[in-house]
């Protein structure tokens, strides 16, 4: 999952929400400066994770990126997630999206940050990124730049028609995938709570 989905399996607390974010900038042991609340979200993003890099019903989605992309298939799955649950969110959740992406921003903005995150909450805060997720032209230049990251840009071209070719076949996997996961964080989420 990307920041979206992990924001909004956190929506009942500011620091899950924080946690759901923050989770990518803090590696290894969690400080023990952290906050409670923020702890457990940062423990909570590592779990989905985990999870959702292990869960059979996302592993068979990755073939839809082809043989070329099939290394890289688990890192651009989480941004197609957060780009199908973006453009179809009214079928998930009676919230409204850009509410609670403007929630996500603030409840972020109330922890410290590791430097490592400051660049890109400001560049979400001022362009409503997570809300932005639901157009292919937003995730097609992130997908891009993890391609590059991971050497794999020659492959750029091919992603581009995979993203709107298998679109709907993205969309049903997420909508196999999506309630085993809210089964599993809520779960996680009843056995962690204070």
């Amino acid at each position: 999952m990307n920041f979206l989905l992990h924001c909004w399996f956190g929506r009942e607390d500011e620091g899950l929400v924080a946690g759901g974010f923050l989770g990518d900038f803090v590696k290894g042991p969690i400080p023990d400066t952290c906050p409670d609340r923020l702890r457990v979200g940062i423990q909570l993003h590592r779990y989905i994770d985990r999870e959702s890099n292990q869960l059979l019903e996302m592993r068979d989605t990755y073939f839809r990126f082809g043989k070329n992309l099939r290394r890289p298939a688990s890192i651009l799955l989480d941004i197609v997630a957060d780009h199908i649950f973006a453009k179809y969110w009214h079928e998930y959740t009676d919230l409204n999206l850009k509410q609670f992406t403007q929630h996500c921003y603030q409840a972020i903005g109330q922890f410290e940050r590791p430097p490592s995150a400051e660049r890109i909450y400001e560049h979400m805060c001022r362009t409503d990124l997570f809300a932005s997720y639901a157009d292919v032209n937003v995730i097609f230049p992130i997908c891009e730049r993890i391609l590059k990251r991971l050497h794999f840009a020659q492959h750029s071209d091919e992603l581009e028609t995979i993203l709107v070719s298998e679109h709907n076949e993205f969309k049903q996997d997420f909508d196999v995938y999506f309630p085993l996961l809210q089964r599993k964080v809520s779960e996680w989420l009843q056995a962690h709570r204070n």
